[in-house]
């Protein structure tokens, strides 16, 4: 069973700009189980940042389970009760057939190890952007861009999902593009 880290502090999307510059010293993907989900698209994920600048701290990109479409920014303490992100795969395989009983409640995993986010991990975040739609003045997501890959949130049908150049590369931003353009709007460094 993992635990959820019991002090979360929302940061407003106009302030996140202090994570410039900083470097990722580990990688978590924080999931609600997708008990018997058809597809890992609908996969509920958002993505957890241990900053080398701020060690205790877990900072989380997630959509707002309110209205399905705000990005949220959090700060956690670092769970205490994680998986290793090398049972991530067998893990969601499992949930979505229905073969684990243990109670559904979000999953931490530390993917720090993966070989796919090689070029993320001990690396500076070099930009932010919001996603937006031309016309619609609230953001749907974020881009954390690094030197040589990236970071997106985003909302999906069950929640928030994550994608970067090497790791759950569904193109889910395209279905996006259906709404209007999309529009990158970068935050300046503070």
């Amino acid at each position: 069973m993992v635990s959820e880290s019991n002090s979360n502090k929302m940061i407003e999307l106009s302030q996140i700009s202090f994570l410039i510059q900083k470097t990722v010293g580990r990688i978590f993907l924080i999931v609600f189980p997708p008990f018997g989900e058809d597809t890992k698209l609908q996969i509920d994920i958002k993505l957890g940042l241990v900053l080398n600048e701020y060690p205790g701290k877990l900072i989380t990109f997630g959509t707002d389970l309110e209205d399905i479409w705000t990005p949220v920014v959090k700060e956690e303490s670092i769970p205490a009760i994680y998986y290793m992100g090398e049972l991530y795969e067998e893990r969601m395989g499992r949930w979505m057939r229905e073969e684990i009983d243990d109670e559904i409640t979000l999953e931490y995993y530390d993917v720090s190890s993966f070989s796919v986010f090689q070029n993320i991990l001990a690396n500076r975040i070099k930009k932010l952007q919001l996603l937006m739609i031309k016309g619609n003045e609230t953001p749907f997501g974020i881009k954390i861009i690094f030197e040589n890959d990236y970071f997106y949130t985003f909302p999906n049908s069950d929640g928030n999902t994550i994608e970067t150049r090497f790791f759950n590369k569904n193109e889910n931003l395209k279905n996006f593009s259906a709404l209007g353009e999309i529009i990158f709007l970068p935050l300046e460094e503070k």
